[in-house]
């Protein structure tokens, strides 16, 4: 059992998690406070490590909308199990970087989800994980169906996360003549060249979105692009991003870090960084321990899901990143 944090939403939370886990075989648990506003974080959590808490925390929204349930078992609306899901639903999940990298990596075999709702409003979702293949059985998710109640209630007793960042948004009319002209309000670093490079790629690419990161001055923001016209119009959406959000990597670790998501070897990001093969060795090696990933493949997984990238051509090219990104993973 990991350390409470403050607030009685969470103690209740974790009291009853112990005693259902005398009902329900399962060996693992996480409560996700997700309201649609702030950022997600976590109520409770039992058995989970490092990794699959957080790939289950922000990769599994990223593929299951609100609702999903009802979506994919309209039938008796009960919770999705990985055992009962039917063969395309099941095929989908288990094929995925979340189940593949993070959960069976951990030796997890079976898994439950449980959106939770209070008065109609969404308020976050529980997940469930056993390394018995059929655990969450239909009596199972019957089970936690009859506790949503109070989960929900748990969660909504928790105070939002509050993203204190401030949000850039505008719109870049496309000029033949003149390209994209700077309009108010537009990011800072909008004058950057290489940004503007990085721009001009997006708008000559196929990709209708591409979220990455960018670091100007000594400040990180995450950037979104987003194609809203035949006229090659874009809109750019930009927030500062706090160094903890980033798992504390320096610019030089995020660079190499750019290179891993989109394939590169460490002798050719070494290559294109203009730095030795062992530099590289040593950035990433520092990026894996910051990140708490055993492998590099699982601290590309992780920056892959959260975008932390920087796009160019000595860190990750615009279109090598739309291939990667075509599954509708960050587009």
């Amino acid at each position: 059992m990991y350390p409470l944090e403050h607030g009685a939403s969470r103690v209740g939370m974790t009291n009853a998690l112990v005693q259902l886990r005398s009902q329900m075989d399962f060996d693992a648990a996480l409560a996700v406070r997700q309201p649609r506003g702030p950022r997600s974080h976590v109520v409770s959590r039992v058995g989970y490590g490092d990794a699959a808490a957080w790939a289950l925390q922000h990769m599994f929204p990223r593929d299951y909308e609100v609702g999903f349930t009802a979506r994919l078992n309209p039938g008796d609306l009960l919770p999705l199990s990985i055992s009962e899901a039917g063969g395309d639903v099941r095929d989908q999940f288990t094929g995925s970087a979340l189940f593949r990298d993070y959960l069976c990596a951990d030796g997890y075999r079976d898994g439950m989800t449980l959106e939770l709702f209070d008065n109609g409003e969404y308020v976050g979702v529980m997940h469930f994980s056993s390394r018995d293949p059929r655990t969450f059985t239909t009596a199972q998710r019957a089970l936690a169906q009859a506790m949503s109640g109070f989960f929900a209630l748990a969660l909504r007793a928790e105070p939002d996360a509050v993203d204190h960042t401030e949000q850039t948004s505008v719109h870049l009319r496309w000029n033949p003549e003149d390209g994209y002209s700077q309009t108010p309000g537009s990011p800072d670093f909008l004058d950057d060249p290489a940004f503007r490079f990085i721009l001009k790629s997006f708008a000559n690419g196929s990709a209708d979105e591409l979220r990455h990161l960018w670091h100007h001055g000594s400040k990180w923001s995450r950037v979104t692009l987003s194609r809203r016209s035949g006229f090659a119009d874009v809109a750019i959406s930009a927030h500062e991003l706090p160094a903890q959000d980033l798992w504390n990597l320096t610019l030089q670790e995020v660079r190499v870090l750019s290179g891993l998501v989109v394939g590169r070897s460490d002798a050719e990001i070494a290559a294109a960084l203009d730095l030795s093969v062992r530099t590289v060795h040593t950035h990433m090696t520092s990026i894996r321990n910051k990140m708490g990933a055993t492998r590099r493949t699982e601290a590309a997984a992780m920056a892959t899901a959260s975008g932390i990238c920087i796009p160019g051509s000595a860190t990750a090219p615009v279109e090598q990143l739309t291939r990667i990104y075509r599954g509708g993973v960050l587009l």
